[in-house]
């Protein structure tokens, strides 16, 4: 067994102020301080330990309750910082008590108090995760090998095992080559939990992608509290085009794990996350000049996917850059070319385009908007999520399909000329409410009144768009809701006002028709039924409730008709909290709404859930 050694740098500084002292120090994973002056014991000046740069800090300040001080940290570039009591839930200075960039000033509540340039995310922390991760049947993991400091370098493989690696897309997602870049972090946990979250819809897209995750290939940069570098200095992010007697042990270990994989099955997609001191999201969108014209659109319909539906990602924020071969991007475009879209994506530390201020949590939701972006980059549809596109439409008249610009979705897009149509079908879809999409690429050519019908379980709609506006993203149309299985089918129609575009659509269940998604209930409140989980499921799902007293109840399953599918359980049952599986394969239904019902005497309450195969 490998004994991991960790050399753990103490730093104190103490500053005598009255009877109190007051102390910094950075004595823990992820610490970074250098020095700490002071002229009157209220006003502080702190220098962190520099690599490239001085932009990560994380100390703690002890002996500060009920004492006002204002620190300055002088080589760094925050603004509002976070601080914290307990070393793990952290809060963002208000901008009174940060008033300027990397000053904050305070009268703490409690004696100790921890401060960072963003929440930390250290070994400890990815350690405790990846192993509460690996409880899920989905998930495993396995180091790709040691650095030169005895840290593992752990890598995630996340997908449905039940199904051969062969018959799957790759995905490859790293975070933290810059140990200071924590909201990558968070960033990359919002795309695990996502993939990891039950959802039958997310179970499906892991029936069909392998995920590699890697949380840091720099852990001896992140234990050591460095902003830029590992522990000897080097900068991982540009040493992969270096001679092998120069090359990081990190980056010859990622680069022989990614050829093993790329051997097997070359990545799809390649996402090097990052954290940008700047008010926006960003990827690096690589020229065409340095790669080429399929690559270049290739990654812009990558980044359009993700910017759509995303309010802390504007597509004004993409940028631009060479590629190069000194940075991973390069290393896969040297040995792989167009067949990897890799692109690095860059998320803030304090605001986003939108101003709103960036948090864990909408870090996780950009993090989940990656997971729905890769599944539509890779055309993945799915009953709760379909995608119908103009390849595999039915058109008439005449016609022109193009591949020219950046803004569409897939391979191509069909421009109609007048008198000609083209439209979409979606067979057998499940009864339900459904919100309805469209994508094209926007164009002054394009007909500022292109109609959209819409035809669904016998009823009929009309929409009326400008194509000339709103172009590469997903456009709300319209809801719709039917009762019954079936055929929605999407028409647009050639017209004098320009060309009319058919690119993609999207349909996205979003729950149970509008006379069935209410709730009946005559049971007085000392029992409760509560809602199956998975909801909605395939083909299993969990029906549970809780009894105040010993009584008899029935719980049984019926369909949209009032028919009787199964009785769960009848009989006698004492107080507390009962759970049943119903199984909808083995009662051979089809997909669609269906209710659960439990009696206990006279009184009985129903719930709906959706059964999608």
């Amino acid at each position: 067994m490998k004994i991991i050694v960790f050399i753990t740098l103490v730093f104190f500084f103490t500053i005598n102020s009255f009877s109190q002292s007051i102390t910094f120090d950075a004595d823990f994973e992820s610490g970074n301080i250098a020095s700490v002056t002071t002229t009157d014991s209220v006003n502080y000046v702190v220098r962190t330990r520099e690599d490239i740069g001085g932009r990560w800090f994380y100390f703690r300040i002890s002996g500060v309750w009920g004492r006002f001080i204002s620190v300055r940290v002088e080589n760094s570039d925050v603004h509002r910082p976070l601080y914290s009591y307990n070393n793990r839930d952290f809060v963002r200075f208000t901008s009174q008590e940060s008033p300027s960039m990397n000053l904050f000033m305070k009268t703490f509540e409690q004696d100790t108090v921890f401060v960072a340039y963003y929440i930390p995310y250290n070994i400890s922390y990815i350690k405790e995760k990846l192993d509460e991760w690996a409880l899920n049947p989905f998930c495993s993991y396995d180091t790709i090998g040691q650095t030169d400091q005895n840290f593992p370098i752990y890598c995630m493989k996340v997908t449905d095992t039940t199904v051969p690696d062969s018959e799957k897309y790759a995905v490859w997602i790293h975070a933290r080559t810059h140990p200071g870049e924590t909201p990558s972090s968070y960033h990359w946990e919002g795309i695990v939990e996502t993939l990891l979250s039950g959802d039958s819809l997310i179970d499906y897209y892991l029936q069909r992608i392998k995920f590699y995750l890697i949380p840091t290939y720099n852990p001896e940069g992140v234990f050591f509290g460095r902003s830029r570098t590992n522990f000897s200095g080097v900068d991982l992010e540009s040493n992969w085009s270096k001679p092998d007697d120069q090359t990081s042990t990190e980056v010859k270990l990622m680069k022989i794990r990614m050829a093993q994989l790329n051997s097997e099955k070359v990545f799809s997609i390649f996402l090097n996350l990052h954290s940008i001191a700047s008010s926006s999201c960003t990827f690096y969108v690589h020229t065409a000049a340095s790669t080429s014209n399929y690559f270049y659109r290739r990654q812009y319909q990558f980044t359009n996917l993700n910017t759509s539906d995303n309010p802390y990602f504007a597509k004004e924020d993409v940028n631009e850059s060479s590629l190069k071969s000194i940075y991973p991007e390069g290393w896969l475009w040297n040995n792989y070319g167009d067949q990897v879209v890799a692109l690095t994506y860059e998320t803030p530390y304090d605001q986003y385009s939108n101003d709103e201020w960036v948090s864990n949590e909408n870090l996780k939701f950009i993090g989940e908007r990656t997971v729905y972006s890769i599944a539509e980059f890779l055309e993945i549809s799915h009953p709760r999520r379909m995608l119908l596109d103009n390849n595999s439409a039915i058109i008439s008249g005449i016609y022109h399909n193009s591949d020219a610009g950046l803004d569409f979705f897939g391979e191509n897009y069909t421009s109609l000329s007048q008198n000609s149509s083209i439209t979409y079908r979606k067979e057998d879809v499940p009864p339900g409410k459904y919100d309805i999409y469209g994508w094209w690429p926007a164009s002054d050519s394009n007909s500022y009144n292109t109609r959209i019908i819409l035809s669904y379980g016998g009823e009929e709609k009309v929409l009326e768009k400008n194509q000339k506006i709103s172009g590469a993203q997903w456009n709300f149309l319209t809801e719709i809701s039917f009762q019954e299985t079936s055929e929605i089918s999407v028409t647009l129609e050639g017209n004098n006002t320009g060309s009319v575009i058919g690119d993609a659509f999207r349909i996205v269940y979003s729950g149970l028709p509008t006379n069935l998604d209410t709730e009946e209930s005559i049971i007085p409140a000392t029992y409760q039924l509560f809602q199956n989980y998975p909801n909605p499921f395939n083909p299993e799902t969990r029906i549970r409730f809780e009894l105040s007293e010993s009584t008899d109840v029935t719980l049984d399953i019926f369909n949209v008709s009032g028919e009787i599918i199964t009785e769960l359980f009848k009989g006698f049952l004492a107080p507390g909290v009962h759970e049943y599986v119903f199984n909808a394969e083995k009662s051979r239904l089809a997909s669609g709404p269906y209710f659960y019902r439990l009696k206990v005497g006279d009184n009985y309450v129903v719930k709906a859930m959706l059964y999608l195969k």
